[in-house]
């Protein structure tokens, strides 16, 4: 099983940052190459996102700064990306988001989400105007037991 973590930080206080994130409909503002548009359909969230049309849930613990999202084909099959949010100072925030390898996904796949992924937390640095993206550009998965 593949595990990334993407970590920024930005130039804004911890509550601004993670109000934002906790708010699942902001998820194209600031994902917009994962996630194009949201929508609720029967009471579920659907995403159009680079893996397809997929259901999306967000669950946030502001006293922790814990924002789990679940994302899947079906609400039975959803695999979870994990964040956090760190107030750093009173004006500087790390964000961490977690890629892990579903269990009906290639390592290549995987690889794929986490490029998007971070490539998406980019728009986090544009949406509170500055900061940095940390850890390295490649995001390469390794191939276990040849499995691609």
């Amino acid at each position: 099983m593949n595990i990334q973590t993407i970590a920024v930080t930005v130039c804004a206080p911890r509550a601004d940052v993670f109000n934002f994130l906790a708010d699942i409909e902001n998820l194209p503002r600031w994902a917009g190459g994962y996630c194009e548009r949201i929508a609720l359909v029967r009471g579920r969230w659907w995403a159009l996102t680079a893996e397809g049309d997929q259901v999306v849930e967000l669950e946030a613990d502001g006293r922790d700064g814990v924002i789990d999202l679940r994302a899947g084909p079906h609400p039975a099959r959803l695999n979870l990306m994990p964040m956090r949010v760190v107030g750093l100072s009173e004006r500087r925030t790390l964000v961490t988001l977690t890629v892990i390898e579903a269990a009906d996904q290639t390592a290549a796949a995987c690889a794929r989400r986490y490029r998007i992924l971070r490539e998406a937390a980019r728009g986090l640095l544009a949406r509170f105007g500055g900061g940095e993206l940390h850890g390295p550009a490649a995001g390469l998965f390794a191939v276990v037991g040849g499995r691609n």
